[in-house]
C-alpha cells in the first residue's frame, strides 16, 4: 500500500518546488528552521523572522507570461498606397497595448541575535526562483547578501530550487542543482558549500554562532519530511508527470523508476 503522506524522495523532494507549491513550502520550512532553532539555542540568542517584499518591474523568468514587458510600438499591417490612411485612422482611434506591471514578492528569512546585545550573529536565508532569476530581484538580494558578507554576521544561504541560475561562488563549478552554503565571518572569503543532487540525501549543517559549543546542527532533510507528512503534500501533487525545472536525462529516468518502486507512478 502506498503511503501518500510520506517523502519518497531520498532529499529534496523536486515536485516541492513547482509555482503554485513552492512560496507555501518556503514559509512552512522556515517556520519549522525557526521552531527548531527556538528549541536548540542557549538561552543568549533569540531568533527573528523577517520578511521583505521584493518589488520590481523585471519579473523572474516564470513569470513572465503572466506579466508581459513587450516594447510598444504602433503597427499596422496594411500595405500599398492605402497604408498612410490606415495607419492614421488606427492612430484615431486608438491602439491597444501593454505596459509593464510590476510583480512583487514576500520572503520569510531568519536572524539569529545575541539577546544581551542584540545584534545579528547568523542570517539564515532560504532561497526562492527570483533571488536566482536574472532581474531586480536576484539584484536585490545580491545587494543584500554583499552587505552581510562585509559584516560579522555569518551567513547561511540554503537553496532547494532547481530553477534560476545558482547565485555566484567562486573556485567551484559543478552542476548539482542544490546547495547550502555556510560562509563564517571569520573565514571569509572562504565558505563552506554543500551541494547534492536529487538522488542524494540534504547534508546536516553545523549553524555558526559566537562560540562552537552551542553551534546546533540543522538536520534540513528531516525537516523537510516533516513538514511534507504535516501537510499533506502527497495529496497535491502529481507524480504521473515529471517535476517542472530542468532535469538531466539520468536524473528524470531515476525519478521514472523510483516512483515506480514506490506505487507512485504506473
Amino acid at each position: 500500500m502506498v503511503d501518500e503522506f510520506v517523502n519518497p524522495f531520498p532529499g529534496m523532494n523536486p515536485y516541492l518546488e513547482t509555482q503554485g507549491l513552492w512560496p507555501d513550502v518556503h514559509n512552512r520550512l522556515i517556520s519549522a528552521i525557526s521552531s527548531f532553532l527556538r528549541r536548540s539555542l542557549p538561552m543568549q540568542y533569540s531568533v527573528v523572522m523577517q520578511e521583505r517584499v521584493v518589488i520590481g518591474h523585471n519579473p523572474p523568468e516564470d513569470t513572465r507570461r503572466r506579466y508581459a514587458i513587450p516594447d510598444i510600438t504602433i503597427s499596422s499591417d496594411a500595405s500599398g498606397p492605402n497604408a498612410s490612411a490606415n495607419r492614421r485612422d488606427a492612430l484615431a482611434e486608438g491602439i491597444t497595448v501593454l505596459i509593464p506591471e510590476a510583480y512583487w514578492s514576500r520572503q520569510k528569512f531568519l536572524t539569529i541575535r545575541e539577546q544581551s546585545r542584540g545584534y545579528a550573529v547568523t542570517v539564515l536565508e532560504l532561497l526562492s526562483p527570483s533571488n536566482k532569476y536574472q532581474g531586480d530581484g536576484r539584484r536585490e538580494y545580491l545587494d543584500k547578501r554583499l552587505r552581510v558578507l562585509e559584516s560579522a554576521t555569518h551567513l547561511v544561504e540554503i537553496d532547494l530550487v532547481r530553477a534560476g541560475d545558482p547565485l555566484p561562488v567562486e573556485v567551484y563549478d559543478g552542476d548539482e542543482p542544490y546547495r547550502i552554503l555556510v560562509s563564517r565571518n571569520e573565514l571569509r572569503p572562504s565558505a563552506k558549500l554543500y551541494p547534492f543532487g536529487l538522488q542524494s540525501a540534504i547534508p546536516d549543517i553545523v549553524l555558526p554562532l559566537l562560540n562552537d559549543a552551542d553551534e546546533p546542527t540543522l538536520r534540513l532533510g528531516e525537516i523537510v519530511n516533516d513538514i511534507y507528512l504535516q501537510d499533506y503534500y502527497g495529496r497535491l501533487v502529481n507524480y504521473r508527470d515529471d517535476p517542472s525545472g530542468p532535469l538531466s536525462k539520468d536524473d528524470r529516468e531515476w525519478i521514472d523508476q523510483l516512483l515506480r518502486e514506490k506505487g507512485l507512478r504506473q
